[in-house]
């Protein structure tokens, strides 16, 4: 036996038998297997009925219930395979360590072998028995679902008493039937305890709007003058802020009265009230009157009653003939409002393109209130809570993050002397940021699409099991040939990615900002460390997001191979300068502010990146060097190991001029120049140097070395200036060149030539 199965097996003998065989069972849960007997027995009952119901299925609610139970029976016989099948892997594992069976092994390794392999056989025909349930759950499961589009398909066209109809019989014959539920009204004590609250919040609210008032400016009703959009909210939070308080002591005055209806309708016109301001500053464009400002928020009071009687169940406190009349009433209304809106929006110039899609929204806006009133009741309530719901909703988040949006630029940093509002009032400072600023806004921002999501669901009424089917969709995927692409992955993924991206780029903003400038390291070997750290987090996201969508890294060579053939034929610049400029970062022979001649470029490193250098030239114009030129030719770098630089200055003097008197003039200036290095090991002092005697001068040069390179150039200029004016004090001549020129002339006669000399 070799050494790996006599460690599996003293494993297994040492662990208690709890945890023996790695935490591997000898025998099947009882529970577990009770359960998968019942459930199969239940779901031969399921698949029998199902298929007795064919073609006539029964009501919603049964098909719901059904489809209900069997969702419970697959997720947990889908649970019951990701455990079993974990267990058979550790169960194969274990057998494999302790080898090939062997008739010459001691009694204890075939006894152990023995016990794996009837734990295994165990272990397999539960998880058979699981993934039976899970595949006959899914098929009784998808025979639901066609049961339930069929029922909903006839449940869509049938057809009732029209309007006109129910509206004669309930003139002739009156409401034949009674309310479900009889509407209560107890005022004691609810009415005391709604007094009390209005006492309370009344005069809160009226000291609010007056606060409002005077702190945002709000000019008095009779006054005409332009308002910003911030003081237009503040007029209209002023003037509804105590009606509030009353609305509010009436909602509870009414629930507690048993009033729930009612109070559900004072709630959604207590909410109309808070967004009405938003709805009206966003229609009329920041103005405080406009002429779609009325339809818009009629339109949002009627969509948020009808949302709230929906949700209690308004339809049990009445008489069904008063119902279906007092809802074919609402209809109507809502339709003509919402009409009414599109045709003030349509005249409005921003909205031009609105005027050629007036028609396909006027059908889809009348599109349920006609069915209803033609005896489609089913279709219509379907087809109108879908469209007013879906456009309550997106409209109503979209206001929201808006008006947060606006709320957050407020409170973001300016770079102006004068700070927002918003900031002042709460005690910020130019350039003090607010803590958690951007992580509460991307909070929230996702918390309202989720609502969303969920109010469309509501909206165009997805039930429980039809949401238990999509995320099974989402979680479990779909297959194409041989690749199982799973959508809950790929979100996971690229959330995942986004967010490891966002990190790098915190990280690199506060590493090059903040924290690396505490340390003594130089501007390159910082934006070195910061660029490194930056593409490493890159890459760990690029990785971690390929695992968690479900690529084996196992299939890596295949891409590498995909990989290699693209680089040989159309990458190898690509990657060529990828890995030079891996080489930059590392090697470092140049940095950002180093002074470099690339060939006939000239200039200071401003950023290496992937793929190339950036060197910004004396002109300021921008040259983008590929990163493999750096690595395979030349390079002049004037500051790679010090930051000294010499400076080299020729001067030439007249012919007679007293050499030892020019050097030592030329020494002087040199010297007396502040950036001049004297007295440092590393480099020369100044010198000056005789160079020879020039055809019209004696040739002199000077020179120095300087502690920053950068200066180099108007240091010479001054040099140059010092030289002139130290010259001329001494009265010593720069000369210039002189020429001699003869001018040859012919002649009248034409038989010689006459020189002159000028």
């Amino acid at each position: 036996m070799n050494s790996r199965a006599l460690f599996f097996y003293l494993l297994t003998l040492l662990l208690p038998p709890g945890l023996g065989a790695a935490n591997i069972p000898l025998e099947i849960d009882r529970e577990t297997e009770s359960w998968s007997t019942e459930a199969g027995t239940r779901i031969k009952e399921l698949s029998s009925m199902t298929e007795a119901w064919g073609n006539t299925p029964p009501d919603e609610a049964t098909l719901l219930k059904a489809q209900k139970e069997v969702s419970s029976i697959r997720d947990r016989a889908e649970q019951c395979i990701t455990d079993f099948s974990a267990q058979v892997a550790s169960v194969q594992e274990l057998i494999a360590a302790l080898g090939e069976p062997d008739a010459s092994a001691a009694d204890d390794i075939r006894e152990a072998r023995k016990r794996f392999e009837s734990t295994q056989q165990a272990v397999d025909r539960q998880l058979a028995v699981c993934r039976l349930l899970a595949i006959e759950g899914r098929d009784i499961r998808e025979r639901i679902n066609e049961q339930r589009r069929a029922l909903l398909s006839r449940q869509m066209l049938r057809r009732y008493d029209n309007i006109w109809r129910v509206l004669s019989d309930f003139i002739v014959n009156g409401a034949p039937h009674e309310a479900e539920e009889a509407l209560k009204f107890e005022p004691w004590p609810a009415s005391a305890f709604g007094l009390l609250i209005l006492a309370l919040l009344l005069p809160v609210t009226i000291l609010f709007g007056t606060s409002l008032r005077e702190h945002f400016a709000v000019p008095a009703k009779g006054e005409m003058a332009p308002m910003r959009r911030h003081t237009v909210l503040a007029a209209m939070y002023s003037r509804r802020a105590p009606w509030m308080a009353g609305m509010l002591a009436a909602i509870a005055t009414l629930y507690f009265a048993g009033a729930a209806p009612l109070a559900a309708v004072g709630a959604a016109l207590l909410l109309s009230t808070l967004v009405a301001p938003l709805v009206h500053l966003s229609v009329c464009r920041g103005r405080l009157r406009c002429a779609q400002g009325v339809p818009a928020r009629v339109l949002v009071d009627l969509v948020l009653i009808a949302g709230a009687l929906v949700l209690i169940g308004g339809d049990q406190y009445v008489a069904h003939e008063i119902f279906l009349l007092l809802r074919a009433a609402f209809l109507l209304l809502l339709a003509l409002v919402a009409l009414w809106l599109l045709h003030k929006l349509s005249q409005r110039k921003d909205l031009e393109t609105l005027r050629g899609l007036r028609l396909p929204i006027a059908l889809a806006l009348l599109a349920g209130p006609v069915a209803d009133w033609l005896g489609y009741r089913d279709l219509g309530s379907f087809l109108t809570l879908g469209i007013y719901g879906s456009g309550a909703g997106i409209l109503l988040t979209w206001l929201l993050l808006s008006s947060l949006g606006q709320v957050f630029d407020q409170l973001r940093d300016s770079e102006q002397q004068d700070q927002p509002g918003l900031r002042q009032w709460l005690g910020y400072g130019q350039g003090e940021r607010v803590p958690g600023l951007g992580i509460m806004s991307w909070l929230i921002r996702i918390a309202a699409l989720l609502g969303l999501g969920y109010w469309l669901l509501f909206s165009w009424q997805v039930s429980e099991s039809d949401t238990t089917s999509m995320r099974d969709f989402i979680t479990n995927g779909f297959e194409i040939g041989a690749v199982r692409i799973v959508p809950s992955k790929l979100v996971l993924a690229t959330f995942s990615f986004l967010l490891l991206l966002a990190l790098a780029r915190w990280l690199r903003r506060q590493l090059g900002e903040r924290w690396l400038t505490r340390t003594s390291l130089d501007s390159g070997a910082r934006q070195s460390i910061v660029s490194l750290t930056s593409y490493t987090i890159i890459g760990v996201a690029i990785m971690l997001a390929l695992s968690m969508a479900g690529l084996e890294f196992q299939n890596l060579a295949i891409v590498a191979g995909a990989l290699s053939v693209g680089i040989g034929f159309g990458l190898q610049n690509i990657v060529n300068n990828f890995v030079s400029g891996l080489i930059l970062l590392f090697e470092r022979p140049v940095r950002p502010g180093d002074w470099v001649v690339v060939g006939a470029t000239e200039g200071y490193v401003r950023k290496i990146s992937i793929r190339y250098t950036l060197i910004q030239t004396f002109d300021r114009a921008d040259v983008l060097v590929p990163n493999s030129e750096l690595i395979s030719n030349q390079v002049t770098n004037l500051m790679l190991s010090d930051s000294f630089g010499r400076v080299n200055v020729p001067v030439g003097v007249a012919y007679g001029t007293d050499t030892r008197q020019v050097r030592e003039i030329l020494n002087k200036v040199a010297r007396e120049h502040p950036m001049a290095v004297l007295h440092d090991p590393r480099v020369a002092a100044p010198k000056v140097l005789f160079m020879g005697f020039g055809e019209s001068s004696l040739d002199f040069e000077v020179r120095f070395f300087i502690s920053e390179v950068d200066y180099k150039m108007s240091v010479r200029s001054d040099i140059l200036f010092a030289i002139d004016d130290a010259f001329r004090e001494a009265n010593i001549e720069i000369p210039f060149p002189q020429r001699v020129i003869h001018k040859a002339a012919q002649s009248d006669a034409g038989g010689g030539n006459n020189e002159g000399e000028s």
